[in-house]
């Protein structure tokens, strides 16, 4: 059977009717069920590693600081969590809108388009890796202060930052690749360099901290080392070649400056930073206001950062099925079939809220042992954790809707219409509601992981009808 007509099949068993669209790369001649399987399964285990080194990380820093410091130990590693989201938001908003346009590209064909939208990319990606890591350097004093960490967890958190900004120009150029892979439909190769630069990150952390006696420094360095290698990896991969050769290339005239391309990638990209950085500073609201409620040693923020690491477990299917609704979004508007585009994306939401439903049932019943394995002898502030894990366990399926639903937008290069209703909502809730509850009405921190709660029930309302509305389709790239 060819692939048009197994994309025929698909469609007929949904409501929505829609002429056959075979599209180009590895996602030529697969049905929608198989595209949605390939463009999902690595970008999962990449997540799945990507966790794992996140716990492995948190548990070295547990063995190499002394015994009285391991709540401000805690502490720090859950503000490291958003430090690390602040250096990487310039280069998730290059990435966003590179996949774009590649995605694009590739469903109608044009692989030189393609080719040049990487060559910027990487240009793009180096620069913006560079300010972000700039940024955070300059900032890491104000931020620890700003966020109530106490002496012992400042000192650690500086110690860790000054190392790890030097991996941000090249976490830029690997992210910014791996999109443009992504967007051609090669998922694989970006698993790959993550592979490696968890890895290498894991293997690295340990031996410095443990067996070189560097302590939390060892951590950071192990960190800059994975990076090294992931980009070395992909660089590898997508160099022009005689033989063989990857979806992509990175051929060396399109990497001098391109007006056109560059402003087709900001102009996509610039909702996406704006969105992120919002998104990021709406956060970091949330957790001054968890420091506000506590003092600078009750371990409140530590608490906090365990559960968001817990779960960041339940998001790893979400977010493998959102970069597939992503990619066929802007494959399939680029062939021409906004039907199809509309097919890939609900499918994806189908099966989003059955994995992630399950997810949320699995780490309500395994809360307490994910969080003595992150945290051993954590005492009350592991309990903490265990209590706000099990209030998000139920909003899972409301995540799933959210983020494959966005997800698919950004793909689409939507990014102006995600950004303005995410603002709209994180700011009802996750600063007003949030303020008028903490400051008058004495909001606990589960109350403030409820407020949280609401914010993404809402969000998930209203971009169930943004896409039914089908504006989102109409976006030029």
């Amino acid at each position: 059977m060819q692939g048009s007509e197994r994309a025929v099949n698909v469609v007929n068993s949904d409501c929505i009717k829609a002429e056959a669209v075979d599209l180009g790369g590895k996602l030529g001649g697969l049905t929608l069920n198989q595209q949605i399987i390939s463009l999902a399964v690595w970008p999962l285990l990449q997540n799945v590693l990507s966790v794992l080194v996140g716990f492995a990380d948190r548990v070295i820093a547990g063995h190499v600081s002394p015994e009285g410091d391991l709540t401000a130990v805690i502490d720090m590693m859950g503000l490291l969590m958003y430090m690390g989201w602040l250096m990487m938001i310039m280069q998730g908003a290059v990435a966003t809108g590179a996949q774009a346009l590649v995605s694009r590209a590739y469903g109608a064909g044009d692989y030189q388009l393609a080719e040049r939208a990487v060559g910027q990319s990487v240009f793009l990606g180096f620069v913006t890796g560079s300010i972000a890591g700039l940024v955070l350097w300059l900032l890491a004093p104000l931020l620890a202060g700003f966020f109530g960490l106490n002496e012992v967890a400042t000192d650690y958190f500086l110690e860790f930052i000054q190392i790890l900004v030097f991996s941000a120009p090249m976490s830029g150029v690997v992210f910014v690749l791996s999109a443009c892979l992504r967007g051609a439909g090669d998922t694989w190769t970006p698993f790959n360099a993550m592979v490696v630069v968890n890895i290498v990150n894991a293997i690295c952390s340990y031996s410095f901290a443990m067996y070189f006696g560097m302590g939390m420094a060892g951590i950071a360095l192990g960190t800059v080392v994975g990076w090294a290698f992931g980009l070395a990896m992909l660089l590898w991969k997508i160099y022009p070649r005689e033989t063989k050769q990857s979806l992509l290339v990175l051929r060396r005239k399109w990497m001098h400056f391109q007006r056109d391309i560059c402003l087709r990638i900001v102009r996509v990209g610039v909702p996406q930073l704006i969105e992120i950085l919002g998104m990021w500073s709406v956060h970091a609201y949330g957790l001054r206001m968890i420091a506000l409620i506590g003092d600078n040693d009750d371990g409140l923020i530590g608490s906090h950062g365990l559960a968001v690491q817990i779960e960041s477990i339940s998001f790893m299917p979400g977010f493998a099925i959102g970069t597939a609704a992503a990619t066929l979004a802007g494959q399939y508007l680029g062939a021409g079939s906004k039907e199809m585009a509309e097919k890939a994306v609900r499918t994806c939401w189908r099966v989003a809220l059955v994995v992630m439903s399950f997810m949320g049932l699995a780490i309500f019943l395994s809360a307490d042992l994910l969080v003595q394995v992150m945290s051993p002898g954590g005492g009350a502030q592991a309990d903490m954790a265990v209590s706000l894990v099990m209030i998000v366990a139920f909003a899972q399926p409301f995540f799933a809707t959210a983020m494959v639903m966005k997800m698919s937008m950004r793909g689409a290069g939507a990014t102006g219409i995600v950004m303005f209703y995410s603002f709209a909502t994180m700011l009802l809730f996750r600063v007003g509601l949030l303020t008028l509850l903490v400051n008058h009405y004495g909001a606990d921190l589960q109350m403030i992981w409820y407020i949280f709660t609401l914010d993404i029930v809402i969000q998930a309302s209203v971009f169930i009808w943004v896409h039914y509305r089908g504006k989102w389709m109409d976006k030029e790239v």
